[in-house]
């Protein structure tokens, strides 16, 4: 069977190259790289010096995108821009093509409306889309999933978020990095069905006067500090909170998930990734350990003190890249695709909306933009 074709498109000064979701393509089975675009020229030659296969046919190399995609013709395309303000223009494009699949960085989009029209366009054409949600490709993530499923920590209450707390706390934070914590609550919890959230700029309630242009191409955002709630359908609550700069050495960023026999605290992009608490957060009166859990289970299979995080975490993403090629084989959707990149968003903005209006939001989510427009 032929390799699948890979095209991977990047944006030196605007966004970049991600969290090198472009290198990735270079160990994954069952594809071989073909194409690169970048518009930058300077940007464009550092890629294929990066990615250039030693031995292999020289990559194709494009400053013009959609040039790409008709030349080049991939089964596979893999967005690889932080900026998410071309994602939905480049996503539809491409499936527009007839490719295959297509890998993306996240954020998936910028608003719900977006989300529709890509997710419309690869409905048409059949093509699969993933997410680079890295933290659901953990072989820890599967463990914990299984731990939950199978009652260890009892049934479960409250699902606890937060994001970095950084000097981007707040709405930022909530965009760039809760988009991960959100994904792995809504896998673990439920399907979003209300929210009801505060969010406040300098102590005070936000308005859409406060709004100002994100980083990243995110669009309109406001608040230095967040408080969502979210009732989740398989019961649980589901909370996440930022505010900038917390002043934490350690960043808060993490989902505790809090049981009626005992808690999981699971750490993104951290070794170890998760951790168990075989007893309910609010037994005090005795100690109880917090057990870090592997790749093999509590206690077993846990990387060395010395272990290479980044080099890990990259792991993951060749994970979630080779499910994405699996996905298309099997014809089924990827293990977060596009309608959990979608319930991410939509997590986001109806975050916003409730602030705004100061009331609960319940779903289907309507209006589907900007809250701040």
């Amino acid at each position: 069977m032929e390799p699948m074709r890979v095209a991977v498109i990047g944006r030196t000064g605007r966004g970049d190259w991600g969290h090198a979701i472009d290198q990735l393509w270079t160990a994954v089975d069952g594809t071989t790289l073909v194409a690169v675009a970048d518009e930058s020229a300077e940007g464009l030659a550092k890629a294929v010096g990066r990615l250039g296969v030693d031995g292999g046919a020289p990559l194709a190399a494009f400053q013009d995108w959609r040039a790409m995609l008709a030349e080049a013709k991939p089964d596979i395309v893999s967005l690889c821009m932080r900026h998410i303000d071309c994602h939905a223009e480049m996503a539809i494009a491409a499936a527009e093509s007839g490719v295959k699949g297509i890998f993306m960085e996240k954020p998936f989009v910028r608003t719900a409306a977006e989300a529709d029209a890509v997710i419309a366009a690869c409905r048409a054409s059949g093509t699969k889309l993933a997410l680079a949600m890295v933290n659901r490709h953990s072989p820890t993530y599967g463990i914990v999933r299984d731990l939950v499923e199978d009652g260890r920590i009892g049934r479960l209450l409250e699902l606890r978020g937060r994001g970095k707390e950084d000097t981007r706390g707040g709405g930022e934070d909530f965009w760039v990095l809760g988009c991960h914590v959100l994904d792995m609550m809504a896998d673990l919890g439920g399907a979003p069905r209300w929210c009801q959230a505060s969010i406040t700029s300098e102590g005070r309630p936000i308005t859409k006067g406060d709004a100002k242009a994100a980083p990243e191409g995110i669009g309109l955002i406001a608040g230095d500090a967040v408080e969502a709630m979210y009732g989740l359908a398989d019961g649980p609550v589901g909370f996440f909170a930022s505010v900038r700069e917390a002043g934490l050495k350690q960043p808060n960023f993490s989902l505790t998930l809090v049981g009626t026999k005992g808690a999981i605290h699971i750490r993104p992009d951290n070794l170890p990734h998760a951790y168990l608490r075989e007893a309910p957060l609010w037994r005090v009166d005795k100690d109880v350990p917090w057990q870090p859990i592997g790749p093999e289970g509590i206690g077993a299979g846990l990387p060395a003190a010395e272990a290479d995080r980044v080099a890990e975490r990259a792991s993951w993403a060749r994970r979630a890249a080779a499910d994405l090629v699996a996905a298309i084989d099997e014809d089924r959707e990827p293990t977060a695709g596009m309608f959990a990149g979608q319930t991410t968003i939509e997590m986001t903005a109806a975050a916003f909306a409730s602030a705004l209006s100061g009331e609960r939001v319940s779903w289907p989510l309507a209006p589907r933009g900007n809250p701040f427009a």
